[in-house]
């Protein structure tokens, strides 16, 4: 066997199990970094996805958690910024993301054993 032929074989090795070790690492994670589960439909995502979006996407406003005060804060934030929803859009919006989008712990949040409502 000549000198030269185990650096080669160490070359190679290492550089495979490297990849081996991250493949194995980021695989799992990977796979724990699944999309959030669609919201549930009805008339207040129909009003998000239909005058919210002008300004910013849809998914943004139903990406976070508040408390109905909260999310009444900020419905009415982006009306005084030109949002146009009437009064009673307003109230289906806020109703639709406190009871949908309400932190965990809140009544209408989902479960954090099985994401449920």
């Amino acid at each position: 066997m000549s000198i030269g032929t185990p650096m080669t074989f160490g070359r190679i090795a290492f550089p495979v199990s490297v990849l081996g070790f991250l493949a194995a690492v980021a695989l799992p994670a990977a796979s724990a970094m699944q999309a959030p589960p669609a919201p549930p439909p009805g008339p207040g995502l129909t009003l998000i996805n239909a005058h919210c979006g002008f300004c910013h996407p849809p998914a943004q406003a139903i990406s976070v958690r508040k408390t109905r005060a909260n999310w009444e804060a900020v419905v009415q934030s982006m009306i005084d910024r030109g949002a146009e929803l009437e009064p009673a859009e307003q109230a289906v919006v806020v109703n639709y993301l406190a009871t949908n989008m309400a932190p965990a712990g809140e009544a209408g949040a989902p479960s954090a054993a099985n994401g449920t409502r």
